[in-house]
C-alpha cells in the first residue's frame, strides 16, 4: 500500500511541474464564438481570431468582430474562418468555408474569391482550409477539393492536384495545417495523402515520390502537419503513426519516441514550438501534447485550471512570446513565465482561505473563513482538513469558531489559533485542533471573543481581540492584566479594538488598532500610542504591518493605502493608487527576505521590488477570476509566494517570471466627420469645416484582464498630459488651423508607463479666409481697390487744383487788370493831383491855402504810396519770399529815413525759395509797417533795427527800438493797432509777441512775430504765373 502512495504523490509532483496555467479569451470577452479554428498577428502587431461564427481583432480595449451578411458583397465570405495569413504587402487573406475574402482596412470590407466550378466541386473547392501569401503576386490555397494556386492580381485560381511531377503534389491535402511556408528556404512543406512534398520558388517546381528517391519525399504514407524548427522539418507519418524530425543540413530523418507509453493511435492536427522551446501537438482526437526541449512528453487536460479545451485546432507564438492556443473553449493565452505560476491542487471550498503560515520545509498552516484549519502539503497540495468541534452548537457559532484570523505563537508544541470565537490549540504533528480552553478562561469572557492575534514575548503573552481589549497573560502564574484605555501599569491605548501585531528586527513590538486608533508601541514595558507631527494617530486603521529591510515600518490601513512609518524620526509616508496600489484598503502585507514589499487589495496584487519607487500590478491567471484576496500573504522558506486566492493557493516563484515585451498604445481605427478608417492613421489632413477627429485607441500587448489607461497631449501646444482613463477614444474638435502632433501613451496601473508611443500628425487646413492665396489675393484686392482709389483721390485732386489753379488765374487776372486800371486811371489822376497841389504851392501866398495844399498834396502821396502796397501785394511776380523782404526792408528804410530814425537792418543773405500767398505778403508787410509807424507814433525812439530771418521752416520777424520800452502789463493795454497785427499774424498760423528787448543797443520794445511758410493746400502745386508782363510794377 506504501509505494502505491509514494508513486501517486509522485505523479502529483510531476503534474505539478507540468502545470501551465493559460488566460483565456472566449465569448465573454467579445470573440464571436468559443470555437476557435485560427489565430495570426499581423505585421502592425494586431492578433486576429478566426472562429466558427466570425472573424474577430483583438485590439487590446475592444474585440472588433466581422460577420457574413448575405446582402453584403463587401462583407467576410463565410462565418468560419479556417486560416489566415498576410502577403509582404500587408494584405490580409482569409479562408473560409464559402471562399476566400481579402481585406480592405481603409473601409474595414473585403474582397472575396471564389473559385469557378458547378455542382458538388465549386462547393468543395470553395470550402477553404488554408491560405499561404507567398509574396505578392501568389496564393497557395487548400480546399476540400485540393491544392489550387493564385494570382491575387486577378483574383483567379486553379487546382494544382492530379498534376504531372513537378507541377503539383502528388496527393491531396485537405487539412488547416496541410502546408508551411519556409522563407528562409523559400520552400513549401506539403503533408499530403501521399508522401511529404515540396515546393522551390526559385523553379517554381515540386518535389515528391515521383521525382526524387530520397527520404523524406520517397515515402508514400500519408502525413501531416509540417513544421520547420531549429533548422529541421518536423512531421508525422501515418503509417504507423510516428512524429519524425527530418534534419534540412545534414538530410538525417529521425523518428521520435511515441508521445504515449503504447504505439501513438492519433493523427496530428497541428505542432508548432513556443518561444521557450516547448514543442506543442495537439491531435484530432481532442488531445494536446506539450514537451520542454529533450524532455519527455506531457499531456495537458482541461481541469478548470490549464487550458480551457484540448481540442486545439491552431497554434501560434507571438512575436511578444506569448503562446496561443485556438480551442474548442475559446483562446487559450500562455504568458511568457508561466510556470512562475501554480495554483495547488488544493480546495478550501466552500470556504475562502484566510491566513498562511509557512511550517516546515513542506507544510503550510492554511485557516479558512468557517472552515477550520488545513494542513497542505505544498509540493502535491495533499490537505487535511481540521476543524474545531462545539457539540450541539448552531450553525453561527460552529462558523465563528472555524473562522480563523491568524496563527499565534507556539505554546508546548502547539500552535495557537485565533478564530472568531475563543483560541484554539493546533498540534501539526498529531493533526488536531480542539479549543484553547486554559488560555482562553483566562482572559474574561474570552470563549466568546473574537481574537485577532496571539504572540509571545521573554515572560508573556499579548492576546489581541476584537473589542475586549489586549491582554497580558503569565502562563506560569495564570494572572491575566488589560492594557485599557486610562493609564495602568502597562501603559494605555487609544481603544479596545486590536487588529494586527509585528515583531520587529530590532526586538520591538507593536500593535495595530481599529476605530481610528493607529499604531501602538511597546517600549520601556509600558503601551502608547504614536502620534504624528500633526498630533493624529498614525495610519488611523491599521489591518496589517511588516517591515522592511531599511528598518522601515509598512502599516495596511482600511482606506488610505500603506503608510510608511519611520520609527527612528518620527515620519510618515503615505502611498496610494498614484503609487500603483490597486486599491487603499490593504489586506495583507509581506516584506520578503530580497526585500520586495508584497501588498494585496480587493482590487489585486502588487509588489515594489527593491529600488523602486512604485508598485506594480500583478495580474494573476484567468483560472483564478472572480476569487477574492484575503490576509493569506506569506513568503516560504524556498523563496515562493503563497497566496491565498478565494478557497485556492497560488504559489508564485519569482526566480521563473519571464517578462514579455512591454505593452505598445495604437491606434486602431479613426474618423473624420462621417467617414471611419479602420487602422493606424497616416498624416491627417483636416479640412477647416471638417476638423472633428475621433481617433480609436487600443494596445498590443495587453493580456487578458488588464485594462489599459490613456494620456496623450496635442504638441506643440500642450506641456502637460491629458488622462483619460480607460476610455477607448479621443475626440477633438477644435484643433487650431496649422500642424499638430498628437501623442498617447499607455499603463495598465496609471503610475508605469509605456515607453514606446503611438503618434499621428494632424495638419489642420485654415479656412479660405486665412489661406496665403486667399490673402494674396485680398492684398491684391486691396492694393487694386488702394490703387484705383488713389488714382480716383489724384484725379479728383488734380480736378481741383486745375479748378483752383483756374480760379486763381481768374483771381490774378483780374487783379492784374484792377491794378492796370488802378495804375493807369487812379495812379494818374493822384499823381495829377499831387503835381497841381505842389505847383498851387509855389505860387499860393495865403498861409491858410497853403497849409490846405500842402495837406492835400501829402494825402495825395500816401494814397500813392498805398496804392502801389496794394498792386505789390497783388503782383504775382513778386511772390517769393525773398522779393517779400526786400520789399519790406527797402519800405522800412525809406520810411525811417522820412521820420529821421535811424534804421538797421538784419537779413539773411541768402533766403528759402518759398512761394507766398498775396494774403501772407500783405499782412506780413502791414504788420512791419504798423510796427515801424508805432515806434515813430509812440516810442520816442532815436533808432531800430529791423532783424528778418528764416528758422526752422518759418520766419522770424523782430522789430526793435531804443525807445522807454513797452508799458507794464502792456497786455492789459493793448490797443486795436496792437490787436490787428496779432489777428493778422494768426490769420497766417503764427505768433506775435511784444515785450521789452534783450538787444543792449536798442533796450526798449521789441515786437516780434514768427509765420510758418508752407503754402496754403490750394496753392501748393500752382507755380508762379506764365506771363509776368501782365502785371506792371506799380
Amino acid at each position: 500500500m506504501r509505494p502505491i502512495l509514494l508513486i501517486a504523490t509522485l505523479l502529483r509532483v510531476l503534474a505539478m511541474d507540468a502545470q501551465l496555467l493559460f488566460d483565456r479569451i472566449g465569448v465573454e470577452q467579445g470573440l464571436p464564438s468559443d470555437e476557435v479554428h485560427a489565430v495570426f498577428e499581423d505585421r502592425d502587431g494586431f492578433v486576429w481570431v478566426g472562429t466558427t461564427d466570425g472573424l474577430a481583432r483583438l485590439e487590446g480595449t475592444r474585440v472588433r468582430t466581422f460577420h457574413h451578411d448575405p446582402v453584403d458583397s463587401s462583407s467576410l465570405a463565410h462565418d468560419q474562418v479556417n486560416c489566415i495569413d498576410q502577403a509582404p504587402d500587408g494584405t490580409l487573406w482569409f479562408a473560409t468555408m464559402s471562399g476566400l475574402s481579402r481585406f480592405v482596412p481603409r473601409s474595414g470590407t473585403f474582397v472575396n474569391v471564389r473559385v469557378t466550378a458547378s455542382g458538388n466541386d465549386a462547393l468543395q473547392a470553395n470550402r477553404m482550409r488554408q491560405v499561404v501569401a507567398v509574396g505578392d503576386t501568389l496564393l497557395w490555397v487548400v480546399t476540400e477539393a485540393g491544392l489550387f494556386r493564385g494570382d491575387p492580381r486577378n483574383g483567379r485560381l486553379h487546382s494544382v492536384q492530379d498534376r504531372p511531377p513537378g507541377e503539383g503534389p502528388a496527393g491531396r491535402m485537405r487539412s488547416n495545417s496541410s502546408l508551411f511556408w519556409d522563407a528562409p528556404r523559400a520552400t513549401i512543406w506539403a503533408a499530403t495523402a501521399r508522401g511529404i512534398a515540396s515546393w522551390d520558388a526559385a523553379t517554381d517546381r515540386w518535389t515528391d515520390h515521383r521525382n526524387s528517391t530520397m527520404l523524406p519525399w520517397s515515402d508514400l504514407s500519408a502525413t501531416g502537419a509540417p513544421v520547420v524548427h531549429d533548422q529541421a522539418l518536423w512531421y508525422m507519418r501515418h503509417g504507423p503513426y510516428t512524429l519524425f524530425r527530418y534534419d534540412l543540413r545534414t538530410g538525417d530523418l529521425t523518428a521520435l519516441p511515441d508521445v504515449e507509453e503504447q504505439p501513438n493511435r492519433f493523427e496530428l492536427r497541428c505542432q508548432t514550438f513556443d518561444a521557450e522551446g516547448r514543442h506543442w501537438i495537439a491531435t484530432w482526437t481532442h488531445r494536446l501534447f506539450v514537451r520542454a526541449p529533450n524532455g519527455p512528453w506531457s499531456e495537458v487536460r482541461p481541469d478548470g485550471i490549464g487550458s480551457p479545451s484540448t481540442r486545439a485546432g491552431c497554434l501560434r507564438t507571438m512575436r511578444s512570446g506569448v503562446f496561443l492556443l485556438g480551442t474548442a473553449g475559446g483562446l487559450a493565452v500562455l504568458r511568457p513565465g508561466a510556470q512562475a505560476h501554480t495554483v495547488l491542487p488544493f480546495d478550501a471550498s466552500p470556504f475562502a482561505v484566510s491566513v498562511i503560515r509557512a511550517w516546515g520545509e513542506d507544510t503550510l498552516l492554511v485557516g479558512t473563513e468557517g472552515g477550520g484549519v488545513h494542513l497542505v502539503d505544498h509540493r502535491t497540495g495533499a490537505s487535511t482538513a481540521l476543524r474545531v468541534e462545539v457539540p450541539g452548537a448552531p450553525d453561527d457559532v460552529r462558523y465563528s469558531a472555524n473562522l480563523v484570523h491568524a496563527f499565534g505563537a507556539t505554546v508546548d508544541g502547539r500552535v495557537l489559533v485565533c478564530t472568531g470565537r475563543g483560541l484554539a490549540e493546533l498540534d501539526v504533528h498529531a493533526a488536531t485542533l480542539r479549543p484553547a480552553d486554559g488560555i482562553t478562561a483566562l482572559v474574561p469572557n474570552g470563549a466568546v471573543s473574537a481574537f485577532t492575534f496571539a504572540e509571545r514575548t521573554d515572560d508573556a503573552l499579548w492576546l489581541g481581540t476584537w473589542q475586549r481589549g489586549l491582554w497580558r497573560v503569565d502562563p506560569r502564574t495564570g494572572e491575566a492584566q488589560r492594557v485599557d484605555t486610562a493609564d495602568g501599569p502597562w501603559g494605555r491605548l487609544p481603544n479596545l479594538m486590536l487588529l494586527s501585531w509585528l515583531s520587529t528586527a530590532d526586538g520591538g513590538h507593536w500593535a495595530g488598532l481599529n476605530n481610528g486608533g493607529g499604531l501602538a508601541r511597546f517600549h520601556a514595558g509600558r503601551w502608547s500610542a504614536v502620534m504624528n507631527a500633526a498630533g493624529a494617530h498614525v495610519g488611523g486603521v491599521v489591518r496589517c504591518m511588516a517591515q522592511g529591510p531599511d528598518g522601515l515600518l509598512w502599516l495596511g490601513t482600511h482606506e488610505h493605502g500603506l503608510v510608511v512609518h519611520d520609527p527612528a524620526g518620527v515620519s510618515e509616508r503615505y502611498i496610494g493608487r498614484r503609487d500603483g496600489l490597486p486599491g487603499t484598503r490593504i489586506l495583507a502585507l509581506c516584506a520578503t527576505r530580497d526585500g520586495t514589499i508584497w501588498a494585496a487589495t480587493p482590487q489585486g496584487l502588487a509588489r515594489r521590488p527593491p529600488g523602486a519607487a512604485t508598485f506594480a500590478a500583478m495580474l494573476l491567471p484567468s483560472a483564478l477570476d472572480g476569487q477574492a484576496f484575503s490576509r493569506a500573504l506569506v513568503e516560504l522558506p524556498d523563496g515562493r509566494i503563497a497566496i491565498g486566492v478565494g478557497p485556492r493557493i497560488l504559489l508564485h516563484d519569482p526566480l521563473r517570471e519571464r517578462h514579455g515585451l512591454p505593452p505598445v498604445p495604437v491606434f486602431t481605427a479613426h474618423r473624420v466627420g462621417d467617414a471611419t478608417v479602420l487602422g493606424a492613421p497616416a498624416d491627417l489632413v483636416l479640412e477647416p469645416d471638417r476638423k472633428a477627429l475621433m481617433l480609436e485607441l487600443g494596445g498590443l500587448g495587453v493580456m487578458p484582464g488588464e485594462v489599459p489607461l490613456f494620456r496623450y497631449r496635442v504638441l506643440p501646444a500642450d506641456t502637460a498630459w491629458k488622462e483619460i482613463g480607460a476610455a477607448k477614444r479621443i475626440d477633438l474638435f477644435d484643433l487650431d488651423p496649422g500642424s499638430h502632433q498628437l501623442v498617447v501613451q499607455m499603463s495598465l496601473d496609471g503610475v508605469h508607463w509605456a515607453p514606446e508611443e503611438a503618434a499621428v500628425a494632424v495638419q489642420v487646413l485654415p479656412p479660405f479666409h486665412a489661406t496665403w492665396w486667399f490673402r494674396a489675393l485680398a492684398l491684391l484686392a486691396i492694393g487694386a481697390a488702394a490703387f484705383a482709389g488713389f488714382k480716383a483721390y489724384l484725379h479728383a485732386r488734380l480736378r481741383r487744383q486745375r479748378e483752383a489753379f483756374e480760379r486763381e488765374q481768374a483771381v490774378l487776372a483780374e487783379r492784374m487788370r484792377i491794378a492796370g486800371d488802378m495804375h493807369d486811371d487812379l495812379g494818374a489822376g493822384l499823381s495829377a493831383l499831387k503835381l497841381r497841389s505842389e505847383m498851387a504851392l509855389r505860387v499860393e501866398q495865403d498861409p491858410a491855402k497853403r497849409a490846405h495844399l500842402g495837406s492835400l498834396a501829402r494825402t495825395a502821396g500816401e494814397l500813392i504810396g498805398s496804392m502801389r502796397q496794394i498792386i505789390w501785394a497783388m503782383n504775382a511776380d513778386q511772390a517769393e519770399l525773398a522779393d517779400l523782404v526786400a520789399y519790406t526792408t527797402n519800405h522800412a528804410r525809406r520810411y525811417c529815413d522820412e521820420h529821421g530814425i535811424r534804421l538797421r537792418v538784419d537779413v539773411e543773405e541768402r533766403m528759402p525759395l518759398r512761394t507766398l500767398s498775396a494774403e501772407q505778403r500783405r499782412n506780413i508787410f502791414l504788420v512791419v509797417k504798423e510796427a515801424l509807424h508805432n515806434v515813430v507814433k509812440h516810442a520816442a525812439a532815436r533808432q531800430v533795427r529791423l532783424v528778418m530771418a528764416w528758422r526752422e521752416g518759418a520766419l522770424d520777424v523782430r522789430i526793435a527800438d531804443d525807445g522807454p520800452g513797452p508799458p507794464a502789463h502792456a497786455e492789459a493795454t493793448e490797443g486795436n493797432g496792437l490787436r490787428n497785427m496779432g489777428r493778422r499774424i494768426a490769420a497766417l498760423g503764427g505768433t506775435l509777441t511784444l515785450e521789452r528787448s534783450t538787444d543792449p543797443d536798442h533796450p526798449g520794445a521789441c515786437l516780434r512775430f514768427r509765420v510758418p511758410m508752407e503754402a496754403p493746400p490750394n496753392l501748393r502745386s500752382i507755380g508762379r504765373p506764365t506771363r509776368p508782363e501782365d502785371l506792371r510794377s506799380a
